[in-house]
């Protein structure tokens, strides 16, 4: 049972019946039980058991940060060297496949390290670098699964909204949001999450129009860093044709965070200039479906019939999808909830 449904169901007792319930339940337990539980504290003085047993509670989940930061270093160093993954003399065979509960439990723990605390900087980072041995994980064995997050039971989502919340929360400025967007960027994903996600949640913590602002300069920083040229290989590789697109894709996250901040600064016409002068696409048919799923999803109607004209007057030919799509924009008089198939 429930204890909302307790007290759904002690509300139907009189006084009398509830004196005997009590009594009938202290004699139930186990003498050890009302010793462990100081059960005769509680029925002494109600208010003062549960005020002493919250302070203990708190004082039970103080959590010494330098401890756990020589834990959870050596923890990640581990993982990366693949010790929980290959047969090694570090850690045993049978403490390998529970890594997962290692890392439930480092995660709890440094949930309770306030961010404003002395320490609170050492969590987050901590917080950090736990997300980022768990995304590698979604890409290179280190563990033996392919979707970590899920063996942790968190969603990518979930823990990287906790890490940017506290890396922002101590202060926005061009070092935090610039730290931020690399962190989502740089991300390897899991089976059940797109770029795309953590974008979204990297612009739903910047909150303020001054913080998207803050955001969009350094998106565009960090695009010309990536544009550098690089010197060419002596040979051409697999790893450096790998390396190339890793780096288009990068710009092209950069190029659709961007895309979403103008659109949350209500600047409609920038956010699409800018993403078809930037995103990098070798056919102007899949730049036409990127930019139109967006403003689906923004439920921009008119600029999506606009920029559906415009291409099309410029010799695109758009795939079958759009084009239901926007013969049933233009009879309905709305957009779809998704592109017509």
């Amino acid at each position: 049972m429930l204890v909302s449904e307790l007290r759904e169901l002690l509300k139907k007792y009189k006084e009398e019946d509830l004196r005997l319930l009590v009594s009938e339940m202290y004699k139930a337990m186990p003498k050890k039980l009302r010793e462990d539980k100081d059960i005769d504290a509680l029925l002494q003085d109600v208010h003062t058991y549960m005020r002493i047993g919250k302070v203990e509670s708190r004082q039970d989940k103080q959590v010494n940060v330098d401890d756990l930061k020589q834990k959870i270093d050596l923890f990640i160093d581990y993982a990366y060297k693949q010790y929980y993954f290959a047969p090694n003399s570090f850690v045993h065979k049978k403490e390998r496949p529970k890594w997962r509960f290692i890392v439930k439990a480092y995660i709890k723990d440094l949930q309770d390290v306030s961010i404003d605390s002395e320490e609170g900087s050492v969590a987050t980072d901590l917080f950090q670098k736990l997300y980022e041995m768990l995304s590698y994980a979604c890409s290179y064995y280190i563990f033996n699964t392919e979707n970590p997050f899920r063996s942790v039971g968190i969603e990518q989502t979930v823990l990287l909204d906790m890490v940017i919340t506290r890396k922002l929360g101590s202060g926005i400025n061009n070092e935090s949001v610039k730290s931020a967007i690399e962190l989502v960027i740089n991300s390897e994903l899991d089976r059940e999450t797109l770029h795309s996600f953590l974008i979204q949640v990297l612009v739903m913590n910047l909150k303020s129009p001054d913080s998207k602002v803050i955001a969009i300069e350094q998106c565009k920083l960090l695009k010309k860093e990536l544009q550098k040229p690089k010197p060419a290989p002596s040979k051409k590789s697999w790893s450096s044709d790998f390396s190339d697109y890793k780096r288009i894709d990068k710009i092209n996250n950069l190029v659709e965070t961007v895309f979403r901040l103008h659109i949350e600064l209500c600047e409609y016409d920038e956010a699409i200039k800018y993403f078809n002068g930037n995103n990098i696409e070798r056919s102007a048919e899949v730049l036409l479906y990127v930019l139109l799923s967006l403003l689906l999803e923004y439920e921009l109607k008119e600029l999506w019939l606009r920029e559906y004209d415009e291409a099309v007057k410029k010799g695109v030919k758009p795939r079958e999808a759009l084009q239901k799509t926007y013969e049933y924009i233009l009879e309905n008089d709305k957009l779809p909830e998704y592109f017509l198939h």
